[in-house]
């Protein structure tokens, strides 16, 4: 196939996705008048718009799924995670004996396994907590061979660098 039946196909699906959702959106949420037939008529469908066009359009987000991002890159997934990182870094710092692992934070970066896998074409760093003090990884991955770690850490620099 070539582009251009490339471009075709893809602006006949986004045609038809979005003549589903209006079809929906009038049969099963709007409230319709007595007498309006849409199984009859898909015309009616099509033609007519939604009578209240900020409610449709929110409907229209959510079950496209708008509000998610599409793609997410590398740099970013690192960014997010050395922020939070840092922050279970400044919570542990506060509170030592008393800290327990957040599920928006995770471990602290002392407290964190350094093997790093990959997962989605994106190197991420093991979530787990340590085995002890004096090792720097997981029961999981005591045994596994950390091939990416080189990769992470030039990743890191290079994050360190544009920051």
């Amino acid at each position: 196939m070539t582009s251009s039946n490339l471009d075709m196909l893809s602006k006949q699906l986004n045609k038809l996705e979005n003549y589903i959702t209006k079809y929906i959106y009038k049969k099963y949420i709007e409230i319709d008048k007595p007498g309006d037939k849409l199984d009859e008529d898909l015309n009616y469908i099509y033609s007519k718009k939604p009578t209240n066009p900020i409610e449709y359009k929110l409907y229209k987000d959510s079950i496209f799924g708008k509000h998610r991002k599409c793609i997410i890159k590398q740099d970013e997934q690192l960014k997010d995670d050395l922020k939070k990182m840092k922050q279970a870094d400044s919570d542990y710092n506060k509170k030592s004996l008393l800290f327990k692992k957040s599920k928006k934070t995770g471990y602290p970066d002392s407290k964190r396994c350094s093997y790093i896998r990959k997962y989605k074409n994106k190197l991420i760093r093991c979530k787990n907590s340590i085995i002890n003090d004096d090792e720097d990884i997981c029961f999981q991955h005591q045994y596994s061979p950390n091939i990416y770690y080189d990769s992470y850490t030039e990743l890191l620099k290079k994050i360190d660098t544009t920051i």
